[in-house]
């Protein structure tokens, strides 16, 4: 049974190391790094002489006003550019916090310990930073990688269920966009999770990997893992983000598997049934998408800065398995299909017959 292991990411600015094991939080802890953790996690911190600095994980926080707190309490803490961050948390301090160090004195040097699954098997890998405007979701940001990434699976203990589903959702997002054989592997993994954690997570990693080091800057294959994000990301402003991320990227698969343009077969058939089982395992999944809303769905999606000025980007299920870039124009026609399906799914999640 591995209990460990480790792989390294290239980049354009060199490479850095993603090691997977137990204790790699407390080590990491030893050294004189800038904390900036989040605040629910502050108490795993002991004493220490170096600055402190917590970050509220919600969508507040992950704005341009929230990343600008950051950077004034950086300051006020003194933190120079010859300093290091040790970033500790899930998907929004990983946000804010390597967007602001990419910026700040134009730029910290850091490391990051994500404490969810869905950091720890996909996020924590590829450098993004994803920051809300407005009401559009992950509107700005940049590819800013950290020198290293330390994945301690002691936190998974902590998650709840809804965040276990969401970060299962994300990697089996990966997994089914890798191609039928990374998937198969995946639902594997997965089976075993309970007892062996680390090969779903490093598995997970190396399929993103590939993605990440074909198409660093999100020019082609990489676009490919915004599979269920199109409709995720408006479904999380369309019921007031009362929908966790990676939950809505699961109903956000749902839909993308409606689409008349994706493809059907049973390795489709297997990832919406392993979706439907996440979503029922996650307490108040219902409930939020009760809130739906149906104009501030249709603004978000038509937002999607995947989109051009005439037409739709999806990624929608291949044959063969995997998954394929499709355009459509964002004609009424169009739109009236993606509201019907969307609506539809939604109506059967909450068991509301239309």
């Amino acid at each position: 049974m591995a209990t460990s292991s480790e792989l390294t990411v290239r980049t354009s600015t060199g490479s850095y190391a993603v090691r997977i094991g137990h204790g790699g939080f407390t080590a990491a802890l030893t050294s004189d790094d800038v904390v900036v953790i989040d605040a629910a996690l502050r108490h795993l911190v002991p004493p220490r002489e170096g600055p402190v600095l917590v970050v509220e994980a919600s969508e507040d926080a992950k704005t341009l006003a929230g990343c600008e707190r950051l950077i004034l309490a950086l300051r006020d803490a003194g933190v120079r550019r010859g300093d290091h961050v040790l970033a500790i948390g899930g998907g929004v301090v990983q946000d804010v916090a390597t967007f602001v160090t990419d910026v700040y004195m134009r730029g910290l040097s850091w490391t990051y310990v994500p404490t969810t699954l869905m950091a720890m098997a996909d996020s924590c890998i590829g450098g993004k930073s994803s920051i809300n405007v407005g009401d559009v979701k992950n509107l700005v940001g940049g590819i800013y990688p950290p020198q290293a990434v330390i994945v301690d699976p002691v936190f998974l203990s902590t998650l709840s269920p809804t965040a276990m589903s969401a970060g299962f959702a994300e990697a089996a997002k990966i997994a089914y966009c890798r191609g039928p054989e990374a998937f198969a592997d995946y639902l594997d993994c997965f089976a075993r999770f309970d007892v062996e954690p680390t090969a779903l997570i490093d598995h997970v990693l190396r399929a993103k990997k590939w993605f990440i080091e074909i198409d660093e800057h999100d020019r082609k294959e990489r676009r490919l893992l915004n599979f269920g994000h199109t409709f995720g990301h408006a479904l999380e402003t369309a019921v007031d983000h009362r929908l966790s991320h990676g939950l809505a990227v699961a109903v956000g698969v749902l839909c993308a598997a409606g689409h008349p343009r994706s493809a059907r077969g049973s390795s489709v058939d297997d990832l919406t049934a392993h979706c439907e089982t996440l979503l029922a395992a996650a307490p108040g999944v219902a409930e939020a998408l009760s809130a739906f809303d149906a104009a501030r769905f249709e603004h978000a999606f038509r937002a999607d800065k995947k989109h051009s000025a005439t037409a739709f980007r999806l990624i929608l299920p291949a044959e063969g398995g995997g998954v394929v870039e499709v355009e459509t124009p964002s004609t009424d026609d169009e739109w009236a299909t993606i509201d019907r399906l969307t609506r539809q799914t939604v109506d059967r999640l909450i068991g509301r017959t239309p």
